[in-house]
């Protein structure tokens, strides 16, 4: 068996997905660049969808043309945006039920 990276580990042993989540906004680009398919297969094995959708949108910000002046466009930037907006959503814990009695 090959042995991962251990920050890979910490991936592949999270709980939920807000877990996973909370993975993905703290790691750091260069390790989602390289490691991308090791990830991915991670992220879909456990069936987290907001996960694919934000690699998707660093894989396609990263291979596309940037402005004349180097920066990133206005449609780069709001694909970047929406995709980690879903994600730190995701990366927020359950709302824990509350099944109390109330009266009526």
């Amino acid at each position: 068996m090959i042995a991962l990276l251990p920050i890979i580990e910490q991936l592949a042993e999270a709980a939920d997905h807000a877990a996973r989540a909370r993975w993905l906004l703290r790691c750091p680009l260069d390790i989602l660049g390289r490691y991308e398919g090791t990830i991915r297969n991670r992220l879909m094995h456990a069936g987290f969808i907001a996960g694919l959708d934000y690699l998707d949108a660093l894989r396609v910000v990263k291979s596309s043309v940037r402005g004349e002046d180097g920066q990133l466009t206005g449609e780069q930037v709001l694909l970047l945006e929406a995709a980690g907006l879903r994600l730190a959503a995701a990366a927020q814990p359950a709302p824990i039920a509350d099944h109390s009695v109330t009266e009526i």
